[in-house]
């Protein structure tokens, strides 16, 4: 049987089937945007959308259209075809040396396929100067160049960027999608499946990562910790504290975490175990909802879902998250 490479897509059917009429109606646009949260499938959309451009055989099946046999479709499978150009930031910043090789790049022809494709990821860390000098590129690229950015930011993104895009903004998938994915992917249980698509409140990202990397749940179990140590500090160390969490790169999964945390907490207090999410911590959890008020963390679970909310906007970043802390409950 002949190896089939088309990437895997779960979830976002209707973006799925736009992005596959466009390709199909020869009809796809210059420059698009994904937007949605973290960890969602944005980055496997806009690979698998390249696939899709550069495929030697393109169908009418499931997915955006590549056939998944051809030598294209094999080299975009596997990160190593030449017309893909993948470019994410050096650090915390997209820098301009980056948005000129872009530029240069774009401005030549494809090597062997019909169109050069461009990815370029968590474009909210691009500062305006890159921002800018990518503007004309964007607007009036070469008939066989596409660029794709990809951003879970859109507050960090300038309104000149995104009115030169279509904009594909991706939401949470389901979750017997997650678990779907799961079951195929990974070697885990059912039970398991379930419990990870839980965690992961609707990122497939997430949830393949905590399914395979067993780093991650030690990440994820340290962010829970210094939350928790969070609720016997001082009013100084919570200011502190919002500075360097401004600062994080992971920053939208932390507050989803505490949100789903704090989920859970209340769920204790209204006695209903079987329904918690993070199992493995069920002491913790019982402990802080027999020691902390109900309104508290209603409280505080209203502040964390309005203050996502804010970061997606133009807001002062540390201000939003230095009130978020203060009305994180008080444990002695």
């Amino acid at each position: 049987m002949t190896q089939n490479f088309r990437i895997q897509l779960y979830g976002h059917q209707w973006a799925q089937r736009l992005l596959r009429r466009a390709v199909q109606q020869g009809t796809t646009r210059h420059s698009y945007l994904f937007l949605g949260p973290e960890h969602i499938g944005k980055t496997t959309l806009a690979r698998a959308f390249a696939q899709a451009l550069t495929c030697e055989n393109p169908t009418e099946n499931d997915g955006l259209g590549a056939c998944g046999h051809c030598r294209s479709c094999r080299l975009a499978a596997e990160n190593t075809h030449p017309d893909h150009r993948l470019f994410a930031p050096a650090g915390n910043q997209l820098l301009i040396e980056q948005a000129r090789k872009i530029i240069h790049e774009a401005s030549l022809s494809p090597v062997e396929s019909r169109y050069k494709v461009f990815i370029i990821t968590a474009f909210e860390r691009a500062n305006v100067n890159t921002a800018n000098a990518l503007l004309k590129t964007l607007e009036e690229p070469s008939a066989t160049t596409r660029i794709i950015l990809v951003s879970h930011q859109p507050s960090g993104l300038l309104d000149t960027i995104i009115s030169r895009c279509q904009l594909l903004r991706l939401r949470p998938l389901p979750e017997q999608t997650i678990v779907q994915m799961l079951m195929e992917q990974v070697a885990v249980s059912k039970t398991v499946a379930h419990r990870l698509a839980r965690l992961s409140n609707g990122r497939p990202g997430t949830a393949l990562t905590l399914a395979q990397e067993p780093e991650a749940w030690q990440t994820y179990n340290q962010r829970i910790d210094e939350m928790l140590e969070l609720l016997k500090s001082s009013t100084v160390e919570r200011m502190a504290f919002a500075k360097d969490l401004e600062k994080a790169p992971n920053l939208d999964t932390t507050l989803q975490e505490w949100l789903l945390w704090w989920r859970d907490v209340l769920i204790l207090q209204h006695s209903s175990p079987a329904f918690v999410i993070n199992q493995e911590h069920l002491a913790k959890l019982t402990e802080l909802a027999n020691t902390v008020p109900p309104s508290q963390a209603r409280r505080f679970i209203e502040a964390i879902m309005t203050t996502s909310v804010y970061l997606r906007k133009n807001v002062n970043r540390q201000l939003a998250l230095e009130v978020l802390l203060l009305k994180a409950p008080t444990q002695a």
